[in-house]
């Protein structure tokens, strides 16, 4: 019996772009950590803190 099988890109893909979007997101949120405070004040400073 001779049976082929095909090899699918699709799951490393999906790995690969969800460790990017993991990597971005804490790129973000150690971002927002070290720097919320200021980045609140300079939003305060020009009116656009209540948008958020």
């Amino acid at each position: 019996m001779n049976t082929r099988t095909q090899r699918s890109i699709r799951l490393p893909l999906l790995a690969g772009l969800a460790m990017a979007f993991a990597v971005v997101t804490f790129v973000a949120f150690r971002g927002w950590m070290s720097n919320g405070a200021d980045i609140f004040l300079a939003l305060a400073q020009s009116g656009l803190a209540w948008c958020f």
